[in-house]
């Protein structure tokens, strides 16, 4: 049996990584020569043509420093977020995990030029709170989310405030955000618990689609609270549907019958009974598990 010597493969392996680091270091002249150096010790290389890709990319990123000054900033912001999400991503998994430093410094670049540009949230594959996620950037995340008019009414600036947030470690508020969206965009709300990669929140939206089955995602953060795991309570401007009607009914009802029972939590759990018998029924089963002195 012939024994394989383990050096046979140093010198473009060293090479390769020398690549890798000219390009995470967006160094153009580096990399270029980095690339030659690669050619010469293993011509057929597997990621020669990605690395030719990225090199290229280099060259132009670097070569265009004045993007600010262009006559359409929009535009470019446009045509280079299409280029690195078509073309560069896909090249960069050649870099292993430095190629996510190098997209996230592209990204970070992109979303200042965006936050500069002024560019309109409903383009939202360029405005800068979702450029600043890219680039994990989180801080700078809420920072825009939170100045786009009507934020508490648009789903697109919650999904940006509760990925920001949590990015920050700020689990509450990222959880308000989440049931904000609940209600504006109910039909989304899957997508953005995947994308929100919080196992409590997923348990918890699991739970409710359990007991709710006949109930879309509106009535989540209704859910939430009657199971008190709504963390930092959505106090106003609530959307107008049954969903947000029945959040506030069942935050006051359990205001309420701390004190015992009153007339007034008699005319709250009737009109809660009229806006959904289904959701009145849980109400009412979970008040006698968790409150079994409470009628």
């Amino acid at each position: 049996m012939q024994q394989l010597d383990i050096f046979d493969d140093s010198e473009p392996i060293q090479r390769a990584n020398d690549l890798i680091a000219a390009l995470a270091a967006l160094d153009r002249t580096a990399s270029q020569q980095a690339l030659r150096d690669l050619m010469t010790a293993d011509p057929n290389h597997d990621g020669l043509h990605k690395f030719q890709v990225l090199c290229d990319f280099i060259d132009y990123w670097i070569g265009s420093p004045n993007r600010s000054a262009c006559s359409d900033i929009a535009a470019t912001i446009v045509e280079e977020e299409r280029l690195i999400r078509e073309q560069i991503i896909p090249a960069a998994t050649v870099m292993g995990s430095a190629g996510d430093t190098l997209i996230r410094k592209c990204w970070g670049v992109l979303a200042k030029l965006s936050e500069k540009a002024g560019i309109d949230p409903k383009q939202r594959n360029c405005f800068a709170a979702e450029l600043y996620l890219r680039a994990h950037q989180f801080h700078d995340v809420v920072r825009t989310a939170q100045k786009i008019p009507g934020a508490d009414m648009r789903a697109a600036a919650q999904r940006w405030l509760g990925l920001g947030y949590a990015g920050c470690g700020e689990t509450g508020y990222a959880r308000s955000a989440a049931l904000r969206f609940a209600w504006l965009s109910p039909q989304e709300l899957d997508g953005f618990v995947d994308e929100m990669r919080d196992t409590e929140l997923a348990r918890d939206w699991s739970r409710c689609q359990a007991d709710l089955e006949d109930l879309d995602a509106t009535w989540f953060p209704a859910w939430c609270a009657n199971e008190k795991v709504a963390g930092i309570p959505v106090l106003d401007n609530f959307p107008v549907n049954d969903g947000s009607s029945a959040y506030r009914l069942v935050v006051s009802l359990g205001l309420r019958e701390r004190k015992g029972i009153c007339r007034m939590v008699f005319e709250e759990r009737s009109r809660l009974k009229r806006l959904n018998e289904s959701f009145f029924v849980y109400y009412m089963k979970r008040r006698a598990d968790l409150h079994p002195r409470i009628k």
